[in-house]
């Protein structure tokens, strides 16, 4: 018995439409400006025609839909590879480091003096 071939699903043209549209769609969400602003990208990219091009020029002017990415785009980097501070030269944070130190033995003393059992 023969088997009878099936027509393929869709055709070249098909394929290269959906091809096509799968691009616009990436080159959108991916793009610096979609990442800033996803849902917008979205959107624009799901539920319109929009080329890439005009859709991310639409992006680049929109506020960020985060407010923290919108001030790291005014602001730039801020270095977090930086030594981070050293406080040890500080007299206020060492005072507070010692009466801190001073306030658990003291409480620890007065627990026992009161008969309870001392906690940290």
């Amino acid at each position: 018995m023969r088997q009878l071939k099936k027509p393929p699903a869709v055709t070249g043209d098909e394929n290269a439409a959906i091809a096509s549209e799968r691009l616009r769609i990436a080159a959108i969400l991916e793009s610096p400006e979609g990442k800033r602003n996803p849902g917008m990208a979205q959107k624009l990219a799901l539920g319109s025609a929009l080329d890439a091009e005009t859709a991310r020029s639409i992006l680049a002017e929109a506020p960020a839909a985060n407010p923290y990415l919108a001030a790291m785009d005014r602001e730039g980097p801020i270095g977090l590879s930086a030594a981070t501070v050293d406080i040890t030269g500080d007299p206020k944070a060492a005072r507070m480091k010692e009466i801190e130190g001073s306030m658990k033995i003291f409480n620890a003393e007065n627990r026992r003096a009161h008969g309870r059992a001392a906690k940290g």
